[in-house]
Protein backbone atom coordinates (compact mmCIF):
# COMPACT_ATOMS: atom_id res chain seq x y z
CA UNK A 1 0.00 0.00 0.00
CA UNK A 2 2.90 2.41 0.80
CA UNK A 3 4.41 1.68 -2.53
CA UNK A 4 1.30 2.34 -4.19
CA UNK A 5 0.69 5.34 -2.56
CA UNK A 6 4.26 6.62 -3.31
CA UNK A 7 3.81 5.52 -6.67
CA UNK A 8 0.57 8.08 -7.04
CA UNK A 9 2.24 10.91 -5.32
CA UNK A 10 5.55 10.66 -7.87
CA UNK A 11 2.95 10.33 -10.54
CA UNK A 12 0.78 13.55 -9.69
CA UNK A 13 4.26 15.47 -9.33
CA UNK A 14 5.12 14.41 -12.61
CA UNK A 15 1.94 15.42 -13.94
CA UNK A 16 2.10 18.77 -12.14
CA UNK A 17 4.92 19.89 -14.71
CA UNK A 18 2.32 19.46 -17.26
CA UNK A 19 -0.72 21.85 -16.70
CA UNK A 20 -1.84 22.08 -20.46
CA UNK A 21 -3.45 18.78 -19.02
CA UNK A 22 -5.30 20.10 -16.59
CA UNK A 23 -6.03 22.96 -18.40
CA UNK A 24 -7.24 21.43 -21.61
CA UNK A 25 -10.63 20.08 -20.41
CA UNK A 26 -12.33 23.46 -19.33
CA UNK A 27 -13.02 26.33 -21.71
CA UNK A 28 -11.54 29.96 -20.34
CA UNK A 29 -13.81 32.98 -20.47
CA UNK A 30 -12.11 36.21 -20.80
CA UNK A 31 -14.39 39.08 -18.99
CA UNK A 32 -15.05 42.17 -21.14
CA UNK A 33 -14.14 45.41 -19.06
CA UNK A 34 -15.96 48.07 -21.24
CA UNK A 35 -19.57 48.60 -22.06
CA UNK A 36 -20.82 46.37 -24.79
CA UNK A 37 -22.88 48.49 -26.86
CA UNK A 38 -24.95 47.19 -30.17
CA UNK A 39 -27.12 50.37 -29.86
CA UNK A 40 -25.76 51.42 -33.61
CA UNK A 41 -24.46 48.03 -34.86
CA UNK A 42 -25.73 47.24 -38.13
CA UNK A 43 -23.64 43.85 -38.83
CA UNK A 44 -23.16 40.74 -37.53
CA UNK A 45 -20.40 40.53 -34.98
CA UNK A 46 -19.43 38.21 -32.20
CA UNK A 47 -16.46 37.61 -29.53
CA UNK A 48 -16.44 33.84 -28.27
CA UNK A 49 -13.67 34.47 -25.82
CA UNK A 50 -15.99 37.23 -24.09
CA UNK A 51 -19.46 33.89 -24.72
CA UNK A 52 -21.44 36.28 -27.13
CA UNK A 53 -22.83 36.66 -30.14
CA UNK A 54 -24.84 39.84 -32.33
CA UNK A 55 -27.11 39.44 -35.33
CA UNK A 56 -28.98 43.03 -36.00
CA UNK A 57 -32.15 40.83 -38.37
CA UNK A 58 -31.45 37.60 -36.43
CA UNK A 59 -34.89 36.88 -34.86
CA UNK A 60 -37.84 38.42 -37.69
CA UNK A 61 -35.73 40.82 -38.59
CA UNK A 62 -35.12 41.93 -35.09
CA UNK A 63 -31.89 42.31 -32.96
CA UNK A 64 -30.58 39.09 -31.64
CA UNK A 65 -28.33 38.75 -28.90
CA UNK A 66 -26.77 34.98 -27.50
CA UNK A 67 -24.86 35.05 -24.21
CA UNK A 68 -22.98 31.81 -23.88
CA UNK A 69 -21.43 31.79 -20.37
CA UNK A 70 -20.92 36.00 -20.95
CA UNK A 71 -18.60 36.43 -17.29
CA UNK A 72 -17.57 34.56 -14.69
CA UNK A 73 -18.32 34.21 -11.32
CA UNK A 74 -14.73 35.21 -10.36
CA UNK A 75 -14.54 37.98 -13.11
CA UNK A 76 -18.36 39.52 -14.11
CA UNK A 77 -18.87 41.07 -17.43
CA UNK A 78 -19.51 44.37 -18.19
CA UNK A 79 -23.56 46.10 -18.89
CA UNK A 80 -25.15 45.85 -22.13
CA UNK A 81 -26.95 48.36 -24.16
CA UNK A 82 -29.37 46.81 -26.97
CA UNK A 83 -31.50 48.22 -29.79
CA UNK A 84 -35.14 48.49 -29.45
CA UNK A 85 -37.14 45.09 -29.70
CA UNK A 86 -34.15 43.11 -28.93
CA UNK A 87 -34.01 39.50 -27.87
CA UNK A 88 -31.37 37.97 -25.63
CA UNK A 89 -31.04 34.11 -25.84
CA UNK A 90 -29.21 32.70 -23.02
CA UNK A 91 -27.54 29.63 -22.10
CA UNK A 92 -24.86 28.36 -19.70
CA UNK A 93 -24.45 31.00 -16.53
CA UNK A 94 -23.69 34.29 -17.47
CA UNK A 95 -22.26 36.96 -14.60
CA UNK A 96 -22.95 40.54 -15.19
CA UNK A 97 -22.21 43.89 -13.50
CA UNK A 98 -21.67 47.71 -13.81
CA UNK A 99 -19.10 48.09 -11.39
CA UNK A 100 -16.52 49.14 -14.36
CA UNK A 101 -18.82 51.98 -15.30
CA UNK A 102 -18.44 54.07 -12.26
CA UNK A 103 -21.80 56.02 -12.93
CA UNK A 104 -25.88 54.93 -12.85
CA UNK A 105 -25.31 52.38 -15.16
CA UNK A 106 -28.21 49.66 -16.40
CA UNK A 107 -26.94 46.16 -16.27
CA UNK A 108 -28.97 45.16 -19.31
CA UNK A 109 -30.68 48.15 -21.11
CA UNK A 110 -33.14 48.25 -24.21
CA UNK A 111 -33.96 51.16 -26.19
CA UNK A 112 -37.49 53.29 -25.96
CA UNK A 113 -40.42 51.89 -28.00
CA UNK A 114 -39.74 48.58 -28.06
CA UNK A 115 -40.13 45.60 -26.45
CA UNK A 116 -37.03 43.20 -24.68
CA UNK A 117 -37.35 39.58 -24.56
CA UNK A 118 -35.23 37.63 -22.51
CA UNK A 119 -35.57 33.18 -22.84
CA UNK A 120 -33.50 30.46 -22.92
CA UNK A 121 -32.10 27.71 -20.95
CA UNK A 122 -29.64 28.93 -18.74
CA UNK A 123 -28.66 32.05 -15.77
CA UNK A 124 -28.12 35.50 -15.77
CA UNK A 125 -26.67 36.45 -12.47
CA UNK A 126 -26.58 40.19 -12.86
CA UNK A 127 -25.19 42.90 -10.36
CA UNK A 128 -25.99 46.54 -9.56
CA UNK A 129 -24.40 46.30 -7.03
CA UNK A 130 -21.93 49.27 -6.68
CA UNK A 131 -22.98 52.28 -8.57
CA UNK A 132 -27.00 53.55 -8.80
CA UNK A 133 -28.47 51.07 -12.07
CA UNK A 134 -31.18 48.39 -12.28
CA UNK A 135 -29.92 44.82 -13.59
CA UNK A 136 -32.72 44.81 -16.17
CA UNK A 137 -34.55 47.96 -17.47
CA UNK A 138 -36.41 49.12 -20.09
CA UNK A 139 -36.64 53.15 -19.33
CA UNK A 140 -38.89 55.76 -20.10
CA UNK A 141 -38.35 58.18 -23.39
CA UNK A 142 -38.57 57.87 -27.07
CA UNK A 143 -42.96 58.16 -28.36
CA UNK A 144 -44.15 56.95 -24.95
CA UNK A 145 -46.37 55.14 -27.42
CA UNK A 146 -46.89 52.05 -24.86
CA UNK A 147 -44.88 49.74 -26.89
CA UNK A 148 -41.63 49.20 -24.25
CA UNK A 149 -42.90 45.76 -23.31
CA UNK A 150 -40.33 43.28 -20.87
CA UNK A 151 -40.98 39.64 -21.60
CA UNK A 152 -38.85 36.96 -19.36
CA UNK A 153 -39.15 33.31 -20.61
CA UNK A 154 -38.26 29.76 -19.59
CA UNK A 155 -35.07 31.17 -17.93
CA UNK A 156 -33.44 31.54 -14.29
CA UNK A 157 -32.58 35.30 -13.27
CA UNK A 158 -30.75 36.41 -9.94
CA UNK A 159 -30.65 40.01 -9.72
CA UNK A 160 -28.19 41.80 -7.03
CA UNK A 161 -29.33 45.82 -6.16
CA UNK A 162 -27.72 47.79 -4.00
CA UNK A 163 -27.70 48.75 -0.90
CA UNK A 164 -28.78 51.88 0.59
CA UNK A 165 -27.91 54.63 3.48
CA UNK A 166 -29.85 57.21 4.55
CA UNK A 167 -29.08 59.55 2.20
CA UNK A 168 -29.59 57.44 -1.12
CA UNK A 169 -32.72 55.12 -0.34
CA UNK A 170 -35.18 57.15 -2.13
CA UNK A 171 -33.26 57.44 -5.29
CA UNK A 172 -32.21 53.20 -5.14
CA UNK A 173 -33.09 51.97 -8.85
CA UNK A 174 -35.50 48.69 -8.42
CA UNK A 175 -33.99 45.53 -10.45
CA UNK A 176 -36.25 44.65 -12.64
CA UNK A 177 -37.80 47.72 -14.64
CA UNK A 178 -40.04 48.01 -17.35
CA UNK A 179 -41.83 51.66 -18.53
CA UNK A 180 -45.12 49.91 -19.54
CA UNK A 181 -46.02 45.89 -19.77
CA UNK A 182 -44.10 42.87 -18.23
CA UNK A 183 -44.83 39.85 -18.51
CA UNK A 184 -42.70 36.22 -16.97
CA UNK A 185 -43.84 33.16 -18.26
CA UNK A 186 -41.74 29.68 -17.18
CA UNK A 187 -39.29 31.63 -15.55
CA UNK A 188 -37.69 31.86 -11.67
CA UNK A 189 -36.96 34.94 -10.87
CA UNK A 190 -35.06 36.29 -7.46
CA UNK A 191 -33.72 39.83 -6.60
CA UNK A 192 -31.73 40.72 -3.97
CA UNK A 193 -31.82 44.28 -2.16
CA UNK A 194 -32.58 47.03 -4.05
CA UNK A 195 -35.73 49.54 -4.12
CA UNK A 196 -38.04 47.11 -5.39
CA UNK A 197 -38.12 43.98 -6.75
CA UNK A 198 -40.12 44.09 -10.00
CA UNK A 199 -41.29 47.57 -11.40
CA UNK A 200 -43.55 48.32 -14.02
CA UNK A 201 -44.34 52.07 -14.76
CA UNK A 202 -47.94 51.31 -17.00
CA UNK A 203 -49.35 53.08 -19.68
CA UNK A 204 -51.46 55.85 -18.25
CA UNK A 205 -53.67 57.49 -21.46
CA UNK A 206 -54.74 60.74 -21.85
CA UNK A 207 -58.74 59.69 -20.29
CA UNK A 208 -57.05 57.73 -17.77
CA UNK A 209 -56.22 54.08 -17.19
CA UNK A 210 -58.85 51.07 -16.61
CA UNK A 211 -59.22 47.69 -16.60
CA UNK A 212 -60.39 47.41 -20.40
CA UNK A 213 -57.20 49.39 -21.70
CA UNK A 214 -54.76 49.03 -18.67
CA UNK A 215 -51.17 47.25 -19.18
CA UNK A 216 -50.79 44.12 -17.18
CA UNK A 217 -47.77 42.43 -14.93
CA UNK A 218 -48.31 38.96 -15.74
CA UNK A 219 -46.31 35.73 -13.75
CA UNK A 220 -47.57 33.21 -15.29
CA UNK A 221 -46.31 29.24 -14.27
CA UNK A 222 -43.21 31.21 -12.89
CA UNK A 223 -41.41 31.41 -9.43
CA UNK A 224 -40.23 34.74 -7.77
CA UNK A 225 -38.85 35.51 -4.98
CA UNK A 226 -37.72 39.36 -3.88
CA UNK A 227 -36.34 39.74 -0.99
CA UNK A 228 -34.90 42.77 0.00
CA UNK A 229 -32.65 44.62 2.60
CA UNK A 230 -34.25 44.90 6.23
CA UNK A 231 -32.01 48.19 6.55
CA UNK A 232 -34.82 50.56 8.06
CA UNK A 233 -33.83 53.40 5.95
CA UNK A 234 -34.53 51.44 2.79
CA UNK A 235 -37.66 49.76 4.10
CA UNK A 236 -39.59 52.53 3.89
CA UNK A 237 -38.56 53.14 0.43
CA UNK A 238 -38.72 49.31 -0.28
CA UNK A 239 -41.14 47.64 -3.12
CA UNK A 240 -41.63 44.46 -4.07
CA UNK A 241 -43.92 43.67 -7.26
CA UNK A 242 -45.46 46.95 -8.74
CA UNK A 243 -47.45 48.57 -11.42
CA UNK A 244 -48.31 52.34 -11.01
CA UNK A 245 -50.79 52.09 -13.67
CA UNK A 246 -52.05 49.03 -14.75
CA UNK A 247 -53.55 45.47 -12.92
CA UNK A 248 -51.52 42.62 -11.57
CA UNK A 249 -52.27 38.80 -12.36
CA UNK A 250 -50.66 35.97 -11.06
CA UNK A 251 -50.97 32.53 -12.56
CA UNK A 252 -49.96 28.86 -10.92
CA UNK A 253 -46.95 30.85 -10.32
CA UNK A 254 -45.23 30.81 -6.45
CA UNK A 255 -44.53 34.29 -5.48
CA UNK A 256 -42.70 35.23 -1.75
CA UNK A 257 -41.91 38.41 -0.96
CA UNK A 258 -40.05 39.99 1.90
CA UNK A 259 -39.86 44.05 0.65
CA UNK A 260 -41.34 46.65 2.75
CA UNK A 261 -43.62 49.61 1.91
CA UNK A 262 -45.83 48.27 -0.94
CA UNK A 263 -44.99 44.43 -1.17
CA UNK A 264 -47.74 44.23 -3.77
CA UNK A 265 -49.11 47.50 -5.41
CA UNK A 266 -51.43 47.51 -8.54
CA UNK A 267 -52.93 50.52 -9.49
CA UNK A 268 -55.74 48.42 -10.66
CA UNK A 269 -57.02 44.97 -9.77
CA UNK A 270 -54.32 41.91 -8.13
CA UNK A 271 -56.09 38.91 -9.43
CA UNK A 272 -54.25 35.86 -7.96
CA UNK A 273 -56.07 33.11 -9.73
CA UNK A 274 -53.78 30.13 -8.93
CA UNK A 275 -50.64 29.26 -7.34
CA UNK A 276 -49.17 30.34 -3.71
CA UNK A 277 -48.86 34.06 -2.70
CA UNK A 278 -46.74 34.70 0.61
CA UNK A 279 -46.32 38.48 2.00
CA UNK A 280 -43.77 38.36 4.99
CA UNK A 281 -42.73 41.93 5.04
CA UNK A 282 -40.06 41.96 8.41
CA UNK A 283 -40.14 44.48 9.75
CA UNK A 284 -42.97 45.93 8.06
CA UNK A 285 -42.64 49.42 6.82
CA UNK A 286 -44.02 53.04 8.38
CA UNK A 287 -44.20 54.16 5.40
CA UNK A 288 -47.08 52.38 3.02
CA UNK A 289 -49.38 49.29 3.55
CA UNK A 290 -47.73 46.66 2.14
CA UNK A 291 -50.33 45.59 -0.09
CA UNK A 292 -52.21 47.67 -1.86
CA UNK A 293 -54.76 47.65 -4.77
CA UNK A 294 -58.47 48.95 -6.51
CA UNK A 295 -59.64 45.55 -5.88
CA UNK A 296 -58.38 41.97 -4.82
CA UNK A 297 -59.47 39.33 -6.58
CA UNK A 298 -58.74 35.45 -4.81
CA UNK A 299 -59.31 32.91 -7.79
CA UNK A 300 -60.50 28.79 -6.99
CA UNK A 301 -56.86 27.78 -8.49
CA UNK A 302 -55.14 29.36 -4.94
CA UNK A 303 -53.67 26.87 -2.92
CA UNK A 304 -52.15 29.39 -0.32
CA UNK A 305 -52.15 33.04 0.67
CA UNK A 306 -50.29 34.98 3.07
CA UNK A 307 -50.00 38.38 4.16
CA UNK A 308 -48.33 39.06 7.15
CA UNK A 309 -47.37 41.80 9.28
CA UNK A 310 -44.45 41.53 12.15
CA UNK A 311 -44.25 44.96 13.59
CA UNK A 312 -46.93 47.35 13.98
CA UNK A 313 -50.50 46.28 14.69
CA UNK A 314 -51.65 49.60 13.87
CA UNK A 315 -50.59 49.14 10.00
CA UNK A 316 -52.85 48.58 7.00
CA UNK A 317 -52.47 45.17 5.64
CA UNK A 318 -54.38 45.73 2.24
CA UNK A 319 -55.64 49.17 1.63
CA UNK A 320 -58.18 49.58 -0.85
CA UNK A 321 -57.78 53.19 -3.34
CA UNK A 322 -61.52 53.98 -3.86
CA UNK A 323 -59.53 57.22 -5.73
CA UNK A 324 -59.25 55.65 -8.73
CA UNK A 325 -61.84 52.87 -10.23
CA UNK A 326 -63.80 51.22 -6.99
CA UNK A 327 -64.35 47.66 -7.51
CA UNK A 328 -65.55 45.24 -5.01
CA UNK A 329 -63.34 42.51 -4.24
CA UNK A 330 -63.61 38.67 -4.96
CA UNK A 331 -62.92 35.37 -3.55
CA UNK A 332 -63.87 31.88 -4.78
CA UNK A 333 -66.30 29.60 -3.05
CA UNK A 334 -63.75 27.21 -2.15
CA UNK A 335 -61.44 29.41 -0.31
CA UNK A 336 -60.87 28.51 3.49
CA UNK A 337 -59.99 31.27 5.71
CA UNK A 338 -57.65 30.28 8.33
CA UNK A 339 -56.72 34.03 9.74
CA UNK A 340 -58.69 37.15 8.76
CA UNK A 341 -62.12 36.56 6.45
CA UNK A 342 -63.98 38.18 3.44
CA UNK A 343 -67.43 40.10 3.97
CA UNK A 344 -69.51 42.72 2.42
CA UNK A 345 -66.78 42.13 -0.83
CA UNK A 346 -63.68 43.25 1.41
CA UNK A 347 -60.98 41.38 2.81
CA UNK A 348 -60.03 41.93 6.16
CA UNK A 349 -57.35 41.04 9.17
CA UNK A 350 -57.39 39.82 12.16
CA UNK A 351 -54.75 38.76 14.83
CA UNK A 352 -52.54 35.56 13.69
CA UNK A 353 -51.63 33.62 17.30
CA UNK A 354 -48.70 32.73 15.11
CA UNK A 355 -47.37 36.06 14.59
CA UNK A 356 -47.09 37.78 17.22
CA UNK A 357 -50.79 38.28 17.49
CA UNK A 358 -50.43 40.58 14.78
CA UNK A 359 -52.85 41.19 11.90
CA UNK A 360 -52.88 39.06 8.97
CA UNK A 361 -55.07 37.51 6.52
CA UNK A 362 -54.17 33.71 5.64
CA UNK A 363 -56.40 31.11 3.62
CA UNK A 364 -56.11 28.22 1.69
CA UNK A 365 -57.73 26.38 -0.91
CA UNK A 366 -60.43 23.99 0.38
CA UNK A 367 -60.14 20.00 -0.03
CA UNK A 368 -56.67 19.34 0.62
CA UNK A 369 -54.07 19.76 2.62
CA UNK A 370 -51.38 22.28 2.11
CA UNK A 371 -47.86 21.82 3.83
CA UNK A 372 -45.19 24.78 4.17
CA UNK A 373 -41.79 24.41 2.94
CA UNK A 374 -39.52 26.99 3.77
CA UNK A 375 -35.78 26.92 1.76
CA UNK A 376 -32.61 28.56 3.34
CA UNK A 377 -29.12 29.27 1.75
CA UNK A 378 -25.47 28.37 2.26
CA UNK A 379 -25.62 31.82 5.10
CA UNK A 380 -28.80 30.46 7.22
CA UNK A 381 -30.66 32.90 4.99
CA UNK A 382 -34.70 32.45 3.92
CA UNK A 383 -34.84 32.03 0.11
CA UNK A 384 -38.10 31.04 -0.62
CA UNK A 385 -41.11 29.67 0.80
CA UNK A 386 -43.41 27.52 -0.86
CA UNK A 387 -46.74 25.53 -0.37
CA UNK A 388 -47.63 21.80 -1.19
CA UNK A 389 -50.17 19.95 -1.09
CA UNK A 390 -50.32 16.61 1.00
CA UNK A 391 -48.33 14.17 -0.47
CA UNK A 392 -46.76 16.41 -3.09
CA UNK A 393 -43.71 17.37 -4.72
CA UNK A 394 -41.87 20.97 -3.97
CA UNK A 395 -40.29 22.79 -6.14
CA UNK A 396 -36.95 24.12 -4.96
CA UNK A 397 -35.69 27.15 -5.56
CA UNK A 398 -32.56 28.15 -8.10
CA UNK A 399 -29.38 28.29 -6.21
CA UNK A 400 -25.95 29.71 -7.37
CA UNK A 401 -23.93 26.63 -8.03
CA UNK A 402 -21.17 27.46 -6.74
CA UNK A 403 -20.33 30.14 -3.94
CA UNK A 404 -17.17 31.97 -3.13
CA UNK A 405 -16.18 33.75 0.06
CA UNK A 406 -13.43 34.19 2.63
CA UNK A 407 -13.15 30.41 3.51
CA UNK A 408 -12.79 29.63 -0.07
CA UNK A 409 -14.98 27.96 -2.98
CA UNK A 410 -17.97 26.16 -2.21
CA UNK A 411 -20.39 23.82 -4.41
CA UNK A 412 -23.49 22.97 -4.51
CA UNK A 413 -24.96 19.35 -3.42
CA UNK A 414 -27.83 19.09 -3.07
CA UNK A 415 -30.63 20.10 0.07
CA UNK A 416 -30.27 17.91 3.42
CA UNK A 417 -34.05 17.19 3.25
CA UNK A 418 -36.70 15.06 0.92
CA UNK A 419 -39.24 17.33 -0.36
CA UNK A 420 -40.92 14.68 -2.61
CA UNK A 421 -43.57 14.15 -0.93
CA UNK A 422 -44.46 16.46 1.57
CA UNK A 423 -47.02 15.10 4.46
CA UNK A 424 -45.74 17.93 7.32
CA UNK A 425 -44.28 21.25 6.96
CA UNK A 426 -40.89 21.32 6.36
CA UNK A 427 -37.42 23.35 6.93
CA UNK A 428 -35.03 22.47 3.83
CA UNK A 429 -31.42 23.71 4.04
CA UNK A 430 -29.44 23.94 1.20
CA UNK A 431 -26.10 21.72 1.36
CA UNK A 432 -22.59 23.66 0.33
CA UNK A 433 -19.52 21.53 0.06
CA UNK A 434 -15.53 22.88 0.02
CA UNK A 435 -15.30 22.45 -3.39
CA UNK A 436 -12.25 20.32 -4.13
CA UNK A 437 -12.60 18.60 -0.65
CA UNK A 438 -13.51 15.53 -1.76
CA UNK A 439 -12.61 13.73 1.75
CA UNK A 440 -15.24 16.48 3.42
CA UNK A 441 -13.00 16.89 6.55
CA UNK A 442 -13.12 20.80 6.04
CA UNK A 443 -9.72 21.38 4.36
CA UNK A 444 -8.16 20.42 0.39
CA UNK A 445 -5.32 18.87 0.70
CA UNK A 446 -2.92 15.39 -1.03
CA UNK A 447 -5.48 13.44 0.55
CA UNK A 448 -8.23 14.30 -1.53
CA UNK A 449 -6.24 14.43 -4.37
CA UNK A 450 -5.16 11.14 -4.40
CA UNK A 451 -8.71 9.70 -3.99
CA UNK A 452 -9.55 11.48 -7.38
CA UNK A 453 -6.42 9.91 -8.94
CA UNK A 454 -7.08 6.34 -7.01
CA UNK A 455 -11.14 6.76 -8.22
CA UNK A 456 -9.80 7.57 -11.77
CA UNK A 457 -8.00 4.53 -11.61
CA UNK A 458 -10.76 2.21 -11.34
CA UNK A 459 -9.31 1.74 -7.96
CA UNK A 460 -11.86 3.13 -5.41
CA UNK A 461 -15.72 4.63 -5.64
CA UNK A 462 -16.75 8.06 -4.81
CA UNK A 463 -20.32 8.97 -4.04
CA UNK A 464 -22.38 11.36 -5.71
CA UNK A 465 -22.04 14.33 -3.44
CA UNK A 466 -18.42 13.19 -4.00
CA UNK A 467 -18.20 13.41 -7.57
CA UNK A 468 -19.85 17.05 -7.28
CA UNK A 469 -16.95 17.95 -4.58
CA UNK A 470 -14.35 16.15 -7.34
CA UNK A 471 -14.76 17.73 -10.39
CA UNK A 472 -13.27 21.01 -10.27
CA UNK A 473 -12.54 22.00 -13.32
CA UNK A 474 -16.20 22.04 -13.86
CA UNK A 475 -16.18 19.16 -16.75
CA UNK A 476 -18.28 16.47 -17.15
CA UNK A 477 -16.16 13.84 -15.99
CA UNK A 478 -13.86 13.25 -12.57
CA UNK A 479 -10.70 12.14 -14.12
CA UNK A 480 -6.81 12.96 -13.65
CA UNK A 481 -7.06 16.52 -14.60
CA UNK A 482 -9.00 16.81 -11.53
CA UNK A 483 -6.42 15.41 -9.48
CA UNK A 484 -3.77 17.24 -11.25
CA UNK A 485 -5.95 20.82 -10.07
CA UNK A 486 -6.31 19.61 -6.24
CA UNK A 487 -3.11 18.79 -6.05
CA UNK A 488 -1.43 22.13 -7.62
CA UNK A 489 -3.84 23.77 -5.22
CA UNK A 490 -2.46 22.07 -1.76
CA UNK A 491 0.66 23.12 -2.95
CA UNK A 492 -0.02 26.57 -3.63
CA UNK A 493 0.77 26.90 -7.08
CA UNK A 494 -2.94 27.73 -8.06
CA UNK A 495 -5.68 29.75 -5.36
CA UNK A 496 -8.43 28.73 -6.78
CA UNK A 497 -10.33 26.48 -9.46
CA UNK A 498 -11.41 26.82 -13.00
CA UNK A 499 -14.73 25.63 -12.37
CA UNK A 500 -17.75 25.77 -14.72
CA UNK A 501 -18.43 29.24 -14.26
CA UNK A 502 -15.68 30.55 -13.26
Amino acid sequence: MKRLTAFLIALLLALTALPALAEASFETRTPRTELLDFTNVTSPVSNSSEGWSYEPTGSNGKPLLRLNGYGTASAHSAPIKLRRDSTIIVTGNCYIDNNCMGTATNVIESAPDGFLKIEGTGTLNLYAENYNGSCISIPTGGANDNSEFLYINDITVNCHGMMADNYNAATLKPCIYANHNCELHNATVNTHYGRGGIIVEGYSPLYGVNEENANVLLIENSTVNIQNSNNNNLWNFAEGIRIQFGKMRFVNSNITINAGANSIYSRLSLNIESGTVNVRSTPLSTYSPIIMCTNLIVGSGVQNLYFGTTRYTGTTIIRYDDSYLPAPCQCASNIVFDVGGFANDEFYAAPDPNNGGLPAIKLHRSGSSVHTVSFYGIDGELISTVYVEDGGAATAPAMAPYVTNASGCWVFCGWDTDFSNVTTDLTVHAVYRLLGDVDRNGVVNMTDALLVMRYSMHILDLDDEQLIIANVDGNSAVNMSDAVLIMRFSMHLINTFPIAGQ
